[in-house]
């Protein structure tokens, strides 16, 4: 096909990029019905003045990865180009300096059965995430070759007129540099254009730090290019980005434990940018920090400001000093959250109203408001009534009594946010059996970790 030889020739001399002229615009060009031709024939007028865009006719969003020297066996030196989405363009130099293409990645245009016009890359369908490229949406197109070897053009009722030998601008050298890709045109003119930037290997998904403090993260980004944070600081965490290219800094202040998720946004600064989301992690949470609290036979002292009580010795007072010397202090102590009287050696029932602070003048509106897990002796042997009641930041209780327990229907009364009675597996069916009312909140205690 004359024409589709013609227009290899005239795309084969053509190079990314532009000094004088959008190709994005360019491109809606190309897509628009009414101004395709007038742009085909701005950019074959642009063709023979200077090195023009491939890009736009490929895609808006194509750019350079790589520029490789080729020297063939009779010396004959080039480069290859490689891109992104399309396929590589080898560009070669005779001794006059002139460039020529290689014929097998060349653009040309050819007609499918259907009737429809389109692109070609090395004589196959160009494809853009696997759709074809058309040259128009239908319109006749007619081909006639003039008497001075031109070729003319008609799609629907324009024309354009496409010059036998299009004159291509020698091209003396191509160098990259971070992610500029340089080419020197015959009279020492260049034209820059951006190299792809695989934004994935500059910022790490997660970031974590052992113990509180600032750490101060280089991320090492191409000449130009810059780093910003898109979110606000998370609650308790400092975080922020200095400099630009090669010193930039992520600077991250961690608190003692916790992890926040921020969105940092990367980009050249004209063309390719990336959000790139990153959590940060501070230490591990190091889990309840217990203060032992050893029961001698007299009322146990909580220190001030303790939330985590584990009470051991023995009790041999029965109910009566469970509730006096153990549960009374720690119901009425302002800010325990945890309670555990696993190591406590203790036989007999949790005593009625236990943790329930009953004041004589308006019972129902006492509460405790701090308690939120408790562990039981392991010497337990039953639970009496009200012996939780209105205990209303209670999440859980864990029985480790070898027998299964009995309780009164009444010692979780105003426990709103129950969660969970924790029980040895073997026992969990017995529980939600004899327990029924309460079955729903039976479950296994959890392993180590978990």
């Amino acid at each position: 096909m004359k024409l589709k030889s013609i227009l290899c020739v005239v795309f084969a001399a053509t190079l990314l990029g532009s000094c004088s002229y959008d190709d994005g615009d360019l491109w809606d060009a190309v897509n628009g019905q009414e101004e395709r031709i007038s742009a085909l024939e701005k950019w074959q007028k642009t063709v023979v003045e200077q090195l023009n865009s491939l890009q736009g006719i490929i895609t808006s969003t194509d750019y350079i990865t790589d520029v490789e020297k080729i020297t063939k066996e009779d010396g004959t030196e080039g480069y290859k180009i490689s891109f992104l989405h399309a396929s590589p363009i080898t560009l070669f130099y005779n001794k006059d300096g002139e460039v020529s293409g290689t014929n097998e990645e060349s653009i040309g245009v050819d007609k499918r059965e259907d009737g429809k016009w389109y692109w070609t890359l090395g004589g196959e369908p160009l494809q853009i995430d696997g759709k074809t490229v058309y040259v128009n949406s239908g319109d006749d197109i007619k081909l006639e070759t003039n008497q001075d070897g031109s070729t003319k053009l008609t799609i629907g009722d324009n024309t354009v007129t496409i010059p036998a030998y299009p004159i291509a601008h020698p091209v003396t050298g191509v160098t990259q540099s971070g992610n500029v890709v340089t080419i020197t045109l015959n009279g020492g003119a260049t034209i820059e254009l951006p190299k792809y930037i695989n934004w994935s290997g500059y910022l790490s998904a997660e970031y974590s730090k052992e113990t509180a403090g600032e750490e101060v993260y280089s991320i090492v980004l191409p000449e130009g290019c810059i780093m910003r944070m898109l979110d606000a600081n998370p609650s308790n965490w400092t975080i922020g980005v200095t400099g630009s290219g090669n010193n930039t800094k992520l600077r991250v202040l961690y608190p003692a434990t916790g992890e926040a998720t921020v969105a940092f946004l990367l980009s050249d600064g004209e063309t390719q940018s990336v959000i790139k989301t990153v959590t940060f992690k501070a230490a591990t949470d190091p889990g309840i920090q217990w203060t032992t609290i050893e029961y001698t036979g007299v009322a146990i002292v909580i220190p001030e400001g303790v939330s985590s009580i584990k009470v051991t010795g023995i009790c041999s007072g029965g109910a009566p000093s469970f509730r006096e010397h153990l549960a009374t202090p720690l119901k009425t102590a302002s800010g325990v959250v945890n309670i555990d009287f696993s190591e406590l050696v203790y036989s007999a029932a949790i005593p009625a109203n236990a943790f329930y602070i009953n004041l004589p003048a308006i019972p129902e509106s006492d509460k405790n408001v701090s308690i939120e897990t408790i562990i039981l002796p392991k010497g337990t042997i039953n639970i009496f009534d009200r012996a939780f009641k209105n205990c209303v930041a209670l999440k859980s209780v864990t029985i480790l009594s070898a027998a299964t327990l009995g309780y009164n229907a009444t010692a979780f009364d105003g426990c709103d946010n129950l969660e969970a009675i924790f029980v040895s597996t073997d026992k969990v069916e017995a529980y939600k059996t004899g327990w029924s009312v309460l079955a729903d909140k039976i479950k296994p205690i959890p392993e180590s970790g978990e």
